[in-house]
């Protein structure tokens, strides 16, 4: 039997029994989720990145209650476990670039991001830099003040880019990996349309075009790259013809990067979308019910054939088989439960 480990974060302060991140495993000829088996015990681990050096998490909380980032060394590793202080409130995203030497969290509800070094055997060395954003959107409810919900490292350049969703930005930035040198102002500064919330986003291989989900608008934003510089080229409903709920959450590109997918957590439904060969812009195809509630992150496979959900409201995570001739889902029939899964991930 081949399986595939996939690592799960979880909101631990909901009375459903979750204690951290967990370990499943896919059974990769019938998308069947074995039992989960804890693997680090902390508070609110709700978004997780699994790189070869080990896991890499943080405790969604206040700084009231002292919000940590947290390295999980590969088990049998003889290097031990270890955690930084992370400024800000509720950071619920961590990117790390590709030389493996930094770590970036994003802090959604002080609009924060902190910059963290890496020491050469994955363990986190010394904060870095902390980039306050400023500004705020129309909705009164959700876009008071910045809300940091993403921060991306590009691969082709020393570069990373921010999402912010309270105001409305995404923000393109240089760094000198060298001297450790993070720039405090962007070179570039994209302002998406005024109450969209933008939430996540996604880059093709060639970091020449780029989707954003707007959590608020429930629309999908087709970024182009023309001469160094970004455009928002397209937009268009993550669901269309469906009622919304503020609430479009994860997108993901399939691996031959012909395909797009979107969570509605709203509506409990993947969205799914064919990229133009030509354009590349996305036209959606259909939409698929998440055989659970509230579904904040999904994860496709490395090897394109399946799609896993996380169900946060209906706690469970639920398996797809994927057809790589034209992207389409059929549930396996297989779940698993777990208390409040949020993010779901490959284990490298």
């Amino acid at each position: 039997m081949r399986t595939l480990p996939l690592t799960i974060g979880c909101y631990t302060e909901d009375p459903n029994g979750s204690q951290g991140v967990y370990q499943t495993q896919l059974d990769l000829e019938t998308g069947k989720l074995n039992p989960p088996q804890l693997i680090a015990k902390c508070i609110n681990p709700s978004f997780v990145v699994s790189t070869k050096l080990g896991i890499y998490t943080a405790s969604e909380i206040d700084q009231q209650s002292q919000p940590q980032l947290f390295h999980v060394s590969e088990t049998g590793s003889n290097v031990p476990s270890n955690s930084a202080s992370i400024s800000g409130d509720h950071p619920c995203h961590i990117s790390i670039d590709p030389s493996h030497k930094f770590a970036i969290t994003s802090q959604y509800s002080s609009g924060t991001f902190d910059i963290f070094s890496l020491n050469i055997n994955g363990n986190i060395d010394r904060k870095v830099k902390t980039l306050k954003m400023s500004g705020s959107g129309p909705n009164q409810d959700r876009q008071t003040g910045p809300h940091a919900h993403q921060c991306l490292f590009l691969t082709q350049s020393p570069q990373f880019v921010t999402v912010d969703l309270g105001a409305d930005r995404i923000n393109f930035y240089c760094f000198d990996e060298e001297q450790e040198d993070f720039l405090e102002e962007p070179m570039q500064s994209i302002e998406v349309p005024a109450g969209n919330g933008p939430r996540h986003m996604v880059f093709n291989k060639a970091e020449d075009k780029a989707y954003v989900v707007c959590e608020l608008s429930e629309t999908i934003l087709m970024l182009e790259k023309t001469v160094g510089r970004w455009h928002i080229v397209e937009e268009i409903d993550a669901l269309p013809n469906a009622e919304k709920g503020e609430a479009a959450a994860a997108i993901k590109l399939s691996p031959d990067e012909e395909y797009l997918y979107v969570s509605c957590r709203h509506q409990s439904k993947i969205s799914h979308f064919k990229l133009d060969p030509i354009t590349y812009k996305p036209a959606f195809i259909d939409s698929y019910e998440t055989q659970g509630s509230f579904p904040r992150d999904f994860h496709i496979t490395n090897d394109g054939e399946w799609l896993i959900a996380a169900n946060q409201h209906s706690n469970n995570i639920t398996s797809f088989k994927r057809n790589p001739l034209d992207g389409s889902l059929t549930y396996s029939g297989h779940a698993l439960q777990v208390g409040s899964p949020v993010c779901i991930t490959e284990q490298l």
